[in-house]
This record gives C-alpha cells, structure tokens and sequence, in this order.
C-alpha cells in the first residue's frame, strides 16, 4: 500500500512498481546472483517448516466490530465456526512437505462426497524467493528453476476436514490468484515476468491450467496468448469462454482474451484491453463516481508475449495505453456474478485504500468488437470499510466476499453486499513472525529499501487469500497467507446477507 502522502498519480505510463527502486530491485540486482546457488538451502529452509509450526502461535484479540474470538487464527461473526488444515510445514500425502506462501484457490465437486480444492502457492520472485529448486517432482516442472506451483486437496464434503493433498503443478513461479473455469478446472496465474535473465530455464508471466481430477502433478505447457505480464487473477464467461483478466503491475490494465472457440486457449484468438470510449488513456484510479456508467469498447494487444517482457513488466500494458485503454491501479481480484464480471484495484480510489468495478457486456457480447459497461460498485473511504481489496469470490447469495492485504494492524475478509456496504466475514488474529517469513525461503534485509513495513518483513498481520466457497455453499475456504494456513468457515451465511 502506499503511503498516505504519495499521490496516486506518480508512476508514469509503462513504469510500474517493479521499476521502482525497493526490496525487489535491490535483491535482482546485487544478492539474487549469490542466492542461485542456494538451492540446498532453501530445501533445508522448507523442510523446517514443520519445526517453525510447531511453535507457539502470537494471537491478537478481535479488533472488527462484531466479531468475536472464534479460535486462536480467527474472528467470526456469532454463530459461526472454522478448523484448518494444509498448514505450512505439515506433511502431504504424497511424501512432499506443504509449501509456504498460500494464496489463490478453488473448490470443485468430485462427486462421492469429495470435493477438491486446487491452492496457489506464490513463491517465486514476486515474494523475493528467487529461482532455486521447485517443489514436489522436478520431472514434472514446467522450469526445475522456478519455486511456485499448486497443490491439490480433497475434503470429505460431510465434515470439510482434509483427507489427502499432493503437488498437482509446479516449475511456475509467484502463483498469485487464479481462475476457475466453467468446465470445472482452475487456471492459476504467475505475477512475474522473470525468466532466464534472472537466473531462470524458462520465462514466466503465463497463465497454466490445473485439473483438479489429477491425482499427481502434471507437467503443463502454459497458455502464452493469454499474455506476458504480471497476472493476478480472472474470470470467464460461461456463455462464450471469455477469459477477463486483472494485472498487478501499477499501473496495470484490465484485459480479456476472446477465443475463436471455447477453451482454445492456445489456437486462434486476440488479446485486449478495456478502453473507456470517447476517453482516450482514461484514468480509473482518482476522481470516480460510484453507480456513474461508462461505455467502454476493447483495443487488441498485437503482441501478447513480447520478447522483452522480462525487462519490460509492462511491456503488453503500454501496448494497449498506446491505443487508449484504461488505466487502474493495483489490479487483483476477480469474479463472474450474473451476467458481468466484478474485480477489484487495490490502490485505487481517492484514499488509496482499494475499488471494486464491474464490467457488463451489452453487444456483440464474446466478440472482438463487444461493447460494454464498466461501473464503480463501490470506493473505500476508511480502512474501516475495506484496506486493499485482494482475491475474491460470489457468495451463493450474490454477494462479493474479498480478502484484505491492507496494513500490518489488521487484515479482514469482508464482504460487498448487494446494497453497497460492507460487513466484517473474518479477522487474522495470527501475528506473522520473522521465523515463518525465514522458512519460506523469502531473502530479507532490513538495510535494503522498502516501501514500509509489511507481513513479508516479518511484523503485523498477513493478509487472507483465496477464499472461496464449497459447491453447496455450506464453507468458505479461505488461506492465511503467513504462516500458510488453510481456513474452513461455516455458519448461518444468509443471516449475514451472504
């Protein structure tokens, strides 16, 4: 999050956050060549996960209004209640240790009263864990240098408890969020740009497909016209196979890949970005009325994979602002209600604190000349309201449920109703510790420049990632990030308005 006196209008068009000069930057250009030979020690780092977790756990009381101490990781509204599973450190069934660094996920119905949830790990380069040895197999990694993957789980439906859980991708590197598909897969997304320059086989910024009805990892190419950039997450129209996508580069432009067939995510098809029309290079972040309607059209990426992407972060997004797409800022979550999609820009608004947008198709709907509506469903005024809107979902009563990654005092899942306000769904009551942000494998240097204290620094409160809820609608699954734990809610939903 920036600070409170950096204007939101500071970073030029095609310089975003990975051009600043911070954590990142400094890392890439003076430690990250030492680190790529420690590949043993980060295998050993990992592997100490187990001892990490064993100890005792820092709880904080409940700070939301109306929330009450549910357990030592969580505060929930009366009347509901949570377990977890999958935690940092613990073992798999398939002989593997559970990586760190949990974040986006879905859940499918695997019939038999098993479902399947397919959860993001997002180590790798975006979390200053640079390239290294991968988790699970190496023989089935897209790069043996590339830390990030996915790791699947199956719940017995009855109870929500965890019967067995294994590496289903891995060579892939910062598996933020994702996208799950109508035909019951998840498609999860690398917010990085590395590659070999960086000390990689292989370059990355892609978007991979997960089957869920794997029992074992699969090496996976991945869908390279669905663009080069740092992907956040998505959504798809299930009418069409339209694939919306956000970017987390800063600025960042909001996308969509129109397929000439469904699910052909590697054959014919065009890359574009949302464009206000009439508005040439249309500035979301600042001066936006919320219900306001604004006609939008889509321009065409003419080279969704630059060749110089690993230099260029934002590389396809100045293709697009070249044309006249809109610009947000801090672009994360998303996800498909009714007819439209709704994602959210963490840092936009006029208090920085986050934006939650929908985009409706009106005409020639799932074509490259579609015409649509975009408008601002909702701004945050306080951190009391919402702090960084991050990965989100649709509640079985339409509402938005989103995962904060705000400041280090407090992190929140809340949730957008229908009437425009928020309510309070869950509160981290877990204080990060520098042991866990250690085992991760994450490099840290207090002397290196940042942009403030953060849960990656060690302090404060991590933030919640990919919640999501059981195909009856009965849990929400929800992971803290740091330490790496994985949340089942359960209780009374729609007296909440969920």
């Amino acid at each position: 999050m920036p600070h409170k006196d950096q204007d939101l209008e500071v970073r030029a068009d095609g310089v975003g956050r990975r051009g600043e000069v911070g954590r990142r930057a400094f890392v890439r250009a003076g430690v990250i060549g030492a680190a790529m030979g420690s590949a043993a020690l980060m295998s050993a780092d990992r592997a100490a996960g187990a001892a990490t977790m064993a100890r005792r756990v820092a709880t904080a009381k409940p700070r939301g209004v109306g929330m009450v101490q549910a357990g030592p990781e969580l505060a929930l509204p009366p009347g509901f209640s949570y377990h977890t599973f999958g935690a940092f450190g613990s073992a798999m069934t398939d002989g593997f240790i559970t990586p760190p660094i949990h974040d986006g996920m879905a859940c499918f119905d695997m019939g038999n009263g098993r479902w399947r949830i397919v959860r993001n790990h997002e180590l790798g380069e975006g979390n200053d864990i640079p390239a290294g040895t991968v988790i699970g197999d190496p023989k089935t990694a897209y790069d043996r240098k590339a830390p990030g993957g996915t790791v699947t789980l199956e719940i017995d439906a009855k109870t929500g408890h965890l019967i067995a859980d294994w590496v289903s991708l891995n060579g892939t590197d910062t598996n933020c969020a994702g996208i799950k598909t109508p035909w019951g897969t998840w498609m999860t997304c690398e917010e990085t740009v590395v590659g070999p320059s960086s000390g990689y086989k292989k370059p990355h910024g892609y978007v991979f497909e997960v089957d869920p009805r794997n029992n074992e990892a699969v090496l996976t190419r991945p869908y390279k016209k669905l663009g080069r950039m740092l992907h956040e997450a998505g959504a798809i129209d299930p009418r069409n196979g339209v694939v919306y996508m956000t970017e987390d580069e800063g600025p960042d432009g909001f996308y969509r890949f129109v397929p000439e067939k469904q699910r052909r995510y590697r054959g014919e098809g065009v890359l574009q970005m949302l464009r206000v029309r009439g508005e040439k290079g249309y500035n979301t972040i600042t001066g936006q009325t919320v219900g306001k309607v604004l006609s939008c059209d889509w321009v065409d990426i003419d080279d969704p994979n630059p060749r110089d992407a690993e230099e260029n972060a934002s590389a396809v997004f100045r293709q697009g602002r070249a044309k006249g797409g809109a610009k947000f800022l801090g672009g994360e979550g998303c996800t498909w209600r009714g007819d439209g999609v709704v994602f959210g820009s963490s840092e936009g608004g006029e208090a920085g604190l986050g934006q939650i947008w929908q985009y409706t198709p009106k005409t020639n709907i799932g074509k490259p000349g579609e015409h649509g509506e975009l408008v601002l469903l909702f701004e945050s005024q306080h951190r009391g309201q919402m702090d960084g809107p991050d990965n989100m979902c649709t509640s079985p009563g339409g509402a938005i449920v989103i995962a904060e990654d705000g400041n280090v005092k407090s992190n929140f899942v809340r949730a957008l109703l229908a009437n425009g306000t928020t309510i309070n769904v869950a509160e981290n009551l877990v204080a990060v510790q520098q042991h866990y942000i250690e085992a991760s494998g994450k490099l840290y240097d207090p002397t290196v420049p940042d942009d403030g204290a953060s849960a990656g620094d060690g302090v404060g409160f991590s933030e919640f990632a990919g919640p999501c809820f059981s195909p009856d609608g009965k849990w929400l699954f929800v992971n803290i990030q740091v330490p790496g734990i994985t949340c089942a809610i359960t209780g009374p939903w729609a007296s909440i308005g969920l």
